[in-house]
């Protein structure tokens, strides 16, 4: 199996090692523990594990697209095409993201039995270049019609660079979907990049309450929530990153020193008030020292529990990292 980035880094190609012999060929259409290790060795993160694969089939001039689901549904797609051709576009709306608004097209075929990777955050579509193309599509999360949108496949501010000149079969859906300038996009995650937080309080004379919501003081879904309490002031915690979870860090009790690690920059944190919080994004080492007894931490997190999203070295963590242009921590 081999990975090839495209003009969009995070948006890969992936092409399968073909055994072939007089009696015909064989190969693995997918892996996942090959396909996370391609990842990871170009310091791209991990998906979600895929839960939905879809098929469907088009005839030549047919263009599906721009399609997209917003958070928490969004899709990340690995693509192919098992009888025919289509030409396959990408389309970058997270917005913060260096390649906000650029699109990267690759010809997927059965005869070169290319995949494409496209990560959540992207709009896709394609056209169908043969009759009867079949096109199938692993995704990171079911379909969810309160979250789907569209982009318009012929926004001349794309300026997509669409392969045939003819006139396109489009769906009327399809047909009415908005430009890029008035779509809705979603927010781009930085590797690497720790905000305090300052959570809003609401007081009177019976006390304060603060919520954490989403979109509200944090930009994921909420999948998960633990406490870390009872922490003797000799005993420190964390060492470890984490490839693609995010968390936000609450210290609603007590207080705790926290350092961060981005591979250029160590930094510390004191957190000692329940208004004050820690956001940290993937890629982040993170240590918790000199915890006072009554400390209670709250961490939210955007993913469940998975043993393979920890980086517990160090050295692995500098490794994994490389020469990447992560920001700097603030």
């Amino acid at each position: 199996m081999k990975l090839t980035k495209t003009d969009i880094a995070e948006v890969v190609i992936i092409e399968p090692t073909i055994f072939e012999d007089e009696r015909g060929w064989f190969y693995e259409l997918y892996s996942e523990p090959k396909f996370h290790a391609l990842l990871r060795a170009s310091n791209l993160p991990v998906p979600r594990p895929f839960i939905q694969e879809n098929c469907s089939m088009s005839k030549k001039g047919v263009v599906r697209g721009l399609h997209y689901q917003l958070s928490p549904s969004s899709q990340g797609k690995l693509v192919n095409v098992s009888q025919g051709a289509v030409y396959d576009v990408a389309v970058d709306i997270r917005k913060g993201s260096p390649t906000f608004g650029q699109w990267v097209g690759v010809t997927l075929s059965a005869a070169n039995r290319k995949m494409l990777w496209i990560p959540e955050g992207f709009a896709h579509g394609f056209m169908a270049l043969e009759d009867d193309t079949v096109f199938q599509y692993r995704t990171t999360d079911t379909y969810s019609k309160a979250h789907e949108r569209s982009l318009a496949w012929d926004d001349p501010d794309l300026a997509i660079e669409w392969p045939t000149t003819a006139a396109p079969v489009v769906s009327e859906k399809d047909r009415m979907a908005p430009g890029f300038a008035k779509a809705e996009h979603t927010n781009y995650l930085i590797p690497g990049k720790v905000d305090i937080v300052e959570l809003e309080s609401h007081s009177d004379d019976r006390g304060s309450l603060i919520g954490i919501e989403k979109d509200l003081n944090i930009p994921f879904s909420i999948r998960r929530v633990y406490y870390i309490f009872g922490t003797q002031q000799d005993v420190s915690r964390g060492f470890h990153a984490h490839r693609d979870l995010q968390q936000l860090i609450v210290c609603v009790s007590g207080s705790c020193r926290m350092v961060l690690d981005d591979g250029r920059e160590r930094v510390e944190h004191v957190i000692d008030r329940p208004n004050k919080a820690i956001f940290v994004r993937n890629m982040v080492w993170r240590e918790m020292h000199d915890f006072s007894e009554d400390c209670v931490l709250m961490v939210v997190a955007s993913e469940v529990y998975d043993e393979r999203d920890y980086i517990r070295d160090y050295q692995d963590f500098k490794r994994l990292i490389g020469n990447d242009q992560h920001s700097q921590i603030i």
